[in-house]
């Protein structure tokens, strides 16, 4: 019994231990088998992350997409990530590093600068919504439905003055009612159908505008017009939400029946972008940074110049056909025509941008191309050419007191050197009771003064020139304007001697040329074609000599020098001039000549003493100075301080010494005489320059100088029309402005520039002299 017992107990420990044995065997070939497939998913994972990072686009960290792709509105916008994927080859994914990215019409279309890591160049990449291939076929079908219904519409059906924003509204009028009557748009599920909803916002009489659709032959009466409003804004539209905003749900079959008013809304912006916007540069076109547009033939890519980072080329191409096309249709719109017999066209677009263009291999090897400099809806100002220290703060006041006392002018440099963007920065110093003429051949100069004659020329309408306006015939007629001051876009040929017989009579007359030294606009004017005789050539004060140079690598415009003309030494058949600021291209710095001969003769004119011209001067430098610290540098800001001052310097005077010039500016640019109507809008979107801290020392020693020797006199004894003034914006409680009571810092708001302010020596508050500014090469966008 006891020895069977022990048996017993001998083989069970036996039996259990090679059960444990094989339980751990199992659990480590399980556990073997379980790593051996952690490591596999492992790899599986990396290598599925390289593909993803070879088939995506690479975005940089920190970015929120989700925030970028919602509109202010907190919709979601119509163009998405999955257009970006679209819009970039999957072959360059790999190798292109995003850099900067913005919209340029939101909710349409966006941009994206990236740099090439093989070839480290940039790439303007213009992303627009996808089109699948049965969006594709709706869009050519919609576009053959429009085209006929607006051809047919009728004789006298509409007007052919209708604005861009009645084309627009009868582009999605018609396009309504097709796919309504086609029945291809599905309804929203938790909402009334897409046709239903829209139609309250697209009550558009058919009878507007249908035949101007397309433009014309007639010059456009406006030549400042923008296509940001023929686009619905999102919330006309409706807000994008739920399947409907994105494409990925929302497109799943791609033969549906029916579109998704996702896909309608993609359709629709097409359809008013290639009807009505500029097809395939329109979201260039909208891009603010953008100076100049060019393609240079057939299958050749677009190439823009942007401000910051210069000469890019882009993800868009023309065919041949649709370049041919497109160039025609330029023409067209801008009243002018093209053809193989005038192969070559100069003329200005309906939004102000100037258009050269050339059609077919003719005279150019390489076939169709077009080169667009882009107009800019609010100009730039003299604190912006001050900022981008294209001039001094000297210089400035200097053109400030020369062009105010009748001094002519002419701004000479090579292409894209900013002499046009100067003159029309300088125009703000014209006194607004002035009469101003212009005299262009494509509008370019924009002026604020309301008094003002904008002439064109006009070509003739037959082969014999017969009935063509130039340039002669626009000065003769403006001589019986009885204008004081005479501004001519740019001298070319002939016109020029003209121009200086104009000069020789007395009126102040303001130009461009291209020159890149004082010596050879002499040289160009005083000998043919121009031929203006030596005598006749000291009717001119002034010649500002405009480059596009590099400092410290980056490229910049600067004012190489300002000369004044002096007399004429028969002796020597030679014109006396005299260099009253050059620039000096080692220190980056203007040198001043003292006493210059231009001065003298302002201040005899006028009667001055040494004293009072030193005075006029120096208020003109504390104005811009202040403009600059308080970073009042938006064009409705500068353009009422200048002009208002111009009209009663002492009141400006009063208004800065107090620390109030800011709370009146609103009153100021109410003057009738000067048209300072901008759209806020668009004023935000003006990329203008911040000062860098030289010139916030600068500006900190004129305010400095101002406080201890000219603003005590201001607040000692304030005018009655002055102390009303004052009274009207100052806060409750302040009784006495003769009192020499303590102001506080004017509050500029939301608006502050300069978020890191400490307060200036006039009580307004001031940017810190150690913050960084951002850097722009150049943002003219003319010559």
């Amino acid at each position: 019994m006891s020895a069977d017992t022990e048996d017993d107990g001998s083989a069970e420990p036996t039996a259990g231990a090679d059960l444990d044995e094989e339980a751990r065997r199992l659990r480590d070939d399980a556990f073997g088998d379980l790593a051996v497939q952690v490591a596999s998913a492992g790899t599986a994972g990396d290598a599925l992350d390289e593909v993803v990072a070879e088939r995506t686009v690479n975005v940089p960290e920190g970015l929120d997409e989700d925030a970028f792709f919602n509109t202010a509105r907190g919709g979601e916008s119509v163009v998405t990530r999955y257009d970006l994927e679209k819009a970039v080859p999957m072959a360059k994914k790999p190798n292109l590093k995003e850099v900067e990215r913005y919209w340029v019409n939101q909710p349409f279309a966006f941009v994206v600068i990236y740099r090439s890591t093989t070839g480290n160049e940039l790439k303007y990449y213009a992303v627009e919504p996808y089109l699948t291939e049965v969006e594709d076929r709706m869009h050519e079908f919609l576009v053959e439905k429009l085209s006929s219904s607006l051809k047919y519409a009728g004789e006298g059906a509409v007007a052919t003055d209708g604005s861009e924003v009645e084309r627009a509204g009868v582009i999605e009028a018609e396009t309504m009612r097709h796919v309504e009557q086609y029945g291809v748009v599905a309804e929203e599920p938790t909402d009334e159908g897409l046709a239903a909803r829209l139609k309250p916002a697209l009550d558009f009489d058919l009878d507007l505008s249908l035949s101007g659709l397309f433009g014309g032959d007639e010059e456009p009466e406006e030549t400042e017009r923008s296509t940001d409003s023929i686009y619905a804004d999102a919330h006309r539209l409706g807000r994008l939400h739920g399947r409907s905003a994105r494409p990925e749900p929302a497109v799943v079959a791609e033969d549906a029946a029916t579109l998704t008013p996702y896909q309608l809304r993609k359709i629709l912006y097409y359809l008013k972008r290639d009807f009505i916007g500029y097809q395939r540069i329109d979201p260039v076109k909208h891009d603010i940074n953008v100076e100049d547009i060019s393609v240079d033939g057939y299958e050749m890519p677009v190439f823009v110049y942007h401000t910051e980072y210069e000469q890019i080329i882009s993800n868009i191409q023309h065919g041949t056909d649709t370049l041919d096309e497109f160039v025609v249709k330029l023409a067209q719109r801008s009243g002018k025509g093209i053809s193989k017999r005038q192969p070559q066209v100069d003329c200005t677009l309906p939004d102000g941008s100037r258009a050269q263009l050339t059609l077919g291999e003719e005279v150019s090897d390489h076939g169709t191309n077009y080169t667009i400099r882009q107009f800019k809806d609010v100009p730039f100002t003299p604190v912006d050419l001050v900022n981008w220290n294209t001039f001094g703060l000297d210089q400035m006041a200097f053109l400030w007191l020369c062009i105010e006392n009748n001094k002519s002018l002419i701004f000479a440099g090579g292409t894209a050197s900013g002499k046009t963007t100067s003159l029309n920065a300088v125009s703000l110093f014209i006194p607004s009771k002035a009469k101003i003429v212009s005299i262009e051949d494509t509008r370019e100069v924009e002026l604020p003064q309301r008094n003002w004659v904008a002439s064109v020329t006009r070509p003739s309408f037959s082969d014999d020139d017969k009935g063509d306006v130039d340039e002669f015939d626009l000065l003769e007629a403006a001589l019986r304007q009885r204008p004081e001051y005479i501004v001519m876009g740019e001298i070319r040929g002939e016109e020029g001697r003209t121009l200086f017989q104009v000069m020789s009579t007395g009126h102040t007359t303001y130009t461009t040329f291209h020159a890149d030294s004082v010596g050879e606009v002499m040289k160009r004017f005083t000998t043919d074609p121009i031929n203006v005789s030596k005598t006749m050539f000291t009717a001119l004060d002034l010649v500002s000599i405009q480059a596009q140079t590099r400092v410290d690598g980056n490229k910049v415009r600067r004012n190489q020098s300002i000369s004044a003309i002096n007399d004429y030494d028969a002796e020597n058949n030679e014109i006396n001039v005299e260099d009253v600021y050059v620039w000096s291209a080692e220190r980056d710095e203007f040198d001043e000549t003292p006493n210059p001969s231009v001065l003298e003769r302002i201040k005899f004119d006028r009667g001055w003493t040494q004293e009072k011209l030193d005075r006029e001067l120096f208020v003109r430098r504390v104005l811009l100075a202040y403009l600059i610290r308080n970073g009042l540098n938006k064009y409705t800001e500068v353009a009422g301080a200048v002009q208002a001052f111009i009209n009663d310097p002492e009141t400006i005077l009063a208004l800065m010494a107090n620390g109030r010039l800011y709370e009146t500016l609103e009153n100021l640019r109410e003057m009738e005489s000067v048209q300072i109507d901008v759209d806020p809008e668009k004023e935000e979107l003006v990329p203008r320059p911040n000062p860098d801290e030289a010139m916030l020392a600068e500006t900190r020693e004129v305010m400095e100088t101002a406080e201890a020797e000219l603003f005590p006199e201001y607040r000692e004894s304030l005018p009655d029309d002055v102390a009303e003034v004052l009274a009207d914006v100052l806060p409750d409680g302040f009784t006495d402005a003769a009192a020499g009571l303590d102001f506080e810092p004017a509050d500029r708001g939301a608006d502050e520039p300069f978020p890191d302010a400490d307060v200036s020596v006039d009580g307004t508050p001031t940017p810190d002299p150690d913050a960084e500014f951002d850097a722009l090469d150049s943002a003219e966008g003319d010559d």
